[in-house]
């Protein structure tokens, strides 16, 4: 799980440092195309944090009594990190001085936190997970792996019923009843699937690799494809929250390849390192956009370099960066309680 935790932070960093490069006016260039296989290939971020949020938590019975802790594990740190953002948007970006305005600004925020950061739409996703894991634990505790196999089975069907949708823009009202099923709780329940199902799929490195390949795939030559045909550019694969089924094949490959993979090969440093950016994961996810646009201001991050250096060598900035400020907030008593630090993410 820490592997697959240090995985997700490292591609959400280069999903949100080549996004920047997925603008109409670079459509078709040669910046374009390498930022959409950036993208293409590290689909599985947002969608790895909450298959190992599912592992862990419906792994064993999950009371009622310990919402209240991993709520206050969530909610704390995110309302500290809202509150610097709305600071930076609200006065510093966007120019206001009024401060009556940026507390109606602030509080906003708390009905639709998208709008003071988009990112800050996972907090809500997954403390509405941890609301219903009881439930859902309990569930599974119950279950045969047929009966979870028919969940996700329907589950599939309405993740591709969505992205039809999407790409055509015909609505159906088989969705609308269906989607009950759609939404992160399948990939809340696929983590423990994915782990305990005893299945010689499951355990073969090789086939792991081929749906992450199939995944990557299907997420460039659709965005691409999707392009030339209209004219403009298409998120339907990129979508907030990765239902998606090129997503979904991506993340359960790389899953697949994590989970037969022995780390104990490699230094103790090595592993204590992913180990530390696994613990550091929630508090990362908080506070990465912030180092990205601070790093923006540095001129060898333009948007006329070349995307193939720019984007790997600006990752790995905002990845190093914002994990030793996570770790020297961690380790300072009034500011540990905002970083997120060990939480269950």
């Amino acid at each position: 799980m820490d592997w697959i935790k240090a995985l997700a932070v490292f591609a959400v960093a280069i999903i949100h440092v080549s996004g920047r490069y997925l603008e109409e006016n670079l459509l078709f260039t040669s910046n374009w195309f390498i930022a959409v296989g950036f993208e293409s290939l590290t689909r599985y971020a947002v969608v790895f944090f909450i298959l190992a949020s599912g592992f862990l938590i419906l792994r064993k019975p999950e009371p009622i009594t310990n919402i209240p802790r991993r709520f206050k594990r969530i909610f704390v740190p995110f309302v500290f990190w809202m509150f610097i953002y709305a600071i930076c948007y609200y006065f510093l970006i966007d120019g206001y001085s009024d401060v009556f305005g940026f507390v109606k600004y602030f509080f906003y925020g708390f009905i639709d936190p998208t709008s003071v950061c988009l990112l800050f739409w996972f907090v809500y996703m997954i403390i509405g997970l941890y609301v219903f894991a009881p439930i859902l634990s309990k569930w599974i505790e119950n279950s045969s792996f047929k009966e979870i196999e028919y969940f996700l089975a329907v589950w599939i069907v309405v993740m591709i019923l969505y992205l039809a949708m999407t790409l055509t823009g015909y609505d159906t009202i088989i969705y609308d009843y269906l989607r009950y099923f759609g939404g992160a709780i399948g990939y809340f329940i696929l983590g423990y699937y994915l782990a305990f199902k005893d299945s010689r799929y499951l355990q073969s490195r090789k086939f792991g690799l081929l749906l992450f390949i199939i995944g990557t795939f299907m997420c460039f030559v659709g965005t691409v494809g999707v392009a030339y045909i209209t004219g403009v550019q298409t998120f339907a694969f990129m979508s907030v929250g990765d239902i998606t089924p090129n997503a979904c094949l991506q993340a359960v490959g790389l899953f697949i390849i994590v989970k037969n993979t022995s780390f104990n090969k490699l230094s103790d440093r090595i592993n204590s390192i992913i180990v530390l950016i696994s613990l550091e994961s929630y508090g990362f996810y908080l506070a990465h956009l912030l180092v990205i646009g601070a790093l923006k201001k540095l001129s060898i991050f333009s948007l006329e370099n070349n995307a193939l250096v720019t984007i790997p060598l600006f990752s790995i900035c905002v990845l190093v960066s914002v994990n030793v400020l996570i770790y020297i907030m961690s380790k300072i008593p009034f500011l540990n309680k905002f970083t997120g630090f060990k939480s269950i993410l």
